[in-house]
């Protein structure tokens, strides 16, 4: 009887598959599979385009809702919540100013990247642009003093409703401040706020489960319309986008992580894989950011604190890839019609868009809203958004991944920088592997 409990026990437990290569798998799967539904005829199959990629959008939908469900609430409790942790507002202001400075230096260094690439590389010259469709609706933007004045809530229930991420973010932060303010007699709000905090994670834990469904049925659906094509007509575009935000996540963050957090950028990807395979495969960060929520603190040592304030302001206001696609699409529409931006025209560029990202929602298509706005301020023609507008999903996995690994990135130097950096926990391999796996 004791031989048989103990072989019983002795019986290694089934190893779980990792969350990233169920992700991975699921990725190529989707690929694989709307390649050949695009072969079978794609949305012009009546079978197809009547049941298949209905029922493959409603499961990338379903996924995309419940993160959207949970999001807003993650936000404004963690941000609180990270208030709170940080004890006092003199750190506070600290971790924030650092932040903040960070956010708008990265990306007008991003900013910089696609400027110059779109300069050296010309995507588009020799481009025809035949019979373009007609560009999307042009949306006007705030400028950038308005866009500073739109972060602070008028409502901030309708924010909360809305989901508009930059005022609810501001409305926490005051939150934050005002309960660290009222000292012992808010304890019992504060307790409440974390619990309701750790709440929002339990729900996103149960939402993890479905992710690589959701990536299968948005990839198929994707490829299933466009087909390998989607690559043709702008291939020096692509190359060029996709060379910039290589550049940027290479080159640019190993230089931040070995010379300013001073940490292994090579042990950093090993950790940091997961959110950005999410992030490329949703095109959008806020998918990503409950999972990297969960890395940050458990396998990259970043004090949760630090972590649960830089990373949901980083969702929504650093926006490295996104800045790289800014400067690209200006030059690239210029090259279409032969039009020379000069140099100082070209660095108000890099300002505005760095200041515009700011205020960017991290859903998908807001980097083609944005960009209409930017060649119409600058008098470019629009057909340069038509051209790029059928394959904008390619393109945005690229910015998507290089803005939510810029997250990852800025929390563990901000960490180095205020000397809470957990550095046996960034080396050890197997941090947090267990709980972090799905």
């Amino acid at each position: 009887m004791d031989s048989a409990a103990n072989q019983k026990q002795s019986k290694p437990a089934k190893k779980k598959m990792p969350l990233h290569i169920k992700i991975f798998a699921a990725l190529a799967a989707g690929i694989l599979f709307g390649y050949v539904l695009n072969i079978l005829g794609g949305v012009d199959n009546p079978i197809i385009g009547s049941y298949v990629l209905p029922f493959l959008q409603f499961i990338g939908d379903l996924f995309l809702k419940l993160i959207k469900m949970v999001v807003v609430p993650l936000v404004f409790f963690c941000i609180i919540d990270a208030a709170l942790s940080l004890g006092d507002i003199k750190k506070l202001r600290s971790v924030g100013l650092k932040t903040i400075l960070w956010f708008l230096g990265s990306s007008a260094i991003a900013s910089t990247i696609g400027l110059t690439l779109a300069n050296l590389i010309q995507p588009g010259k020799g481009i025809v642009l035949g019979s373009a469709v007609t560009s999307p609706e042009v949306k006007e933007l705030p400028g950038i003093y308005q866009t500073i004045l739109d972060l602070i809530p008028a409502n901030p229930f309708a924010s909360l409703t809305s989901g508009d991420m930059m005022p609810i973010i501001v409305f926490s932060l005051f939150i934050g401040f005002a309960i660290i303010s009222l000292g012992k007699r808010a304890e019992p709000l504060a307790q409440i706020i974390t619990l309701l905090s750790e709440t929002m994670f339990k729900i996103i834990n149960l939402i993890l489960g479905i992710i690589p469904y959701g990536v299968f049925g948005l990839m198929s659906v994707a490829l299933a319309k466009y087909g390998l094509q989607i690559f043709g007509p702008v291939f020096k575009f692509i190359a060029t986008d996709y060379l910039a935000n290589a550049i940027m996540v290479i080159v640019v963050y190993a230089i931040f992580l070995k010379f300013v957090a001073r940490v292994s950028p090579i042990m950093f990807w090993k950790k940091a894989f997961e959110p950005w395979m999410l992030a490329f495969s949703t095109c959008t960060s806020s998918a990503a950011l409950p999972v990297s929520m969960e890395v940050a603190p458990k396998k990259l040592g970043v004090p949760r604190d630090i972590s649960n304030f830089v990373l949901p302001l980083g969702a929504t206001a650093n926006m490295n890839g996104t800045c790289i696609y800014f400067g690209i699409i200006v030059l690239f529409a210029s090259q279409l019609y032969g039009i020379e931006l000069s140099l100082q025209q070209q660095i108000m560029l890099v300002v505005q868009a760095t200041f515009l990202s700011v205020g960017c929602a991290a859903t998908p298509q807001i980097g083609l809203v944005i960009s209409i706005t930017l060649l119409t301020q600058m008098g470019l023609p629009l057909e340069a958004i038509a051209l790029v507008s059928g394959i904008y999903r390619i393109i945005d996995q690229a910015h998507t991944s290089t803005n939510s690994s810029g997250d990852l990135v800025t929390s563990v130097c901000i960490a180095a920088l205020e000397g809470d950096l957990d550095r046996d926990v960034f080396h050890d391999p197997n941090a947090g592997k267990s709980e972090v796996a799905a």
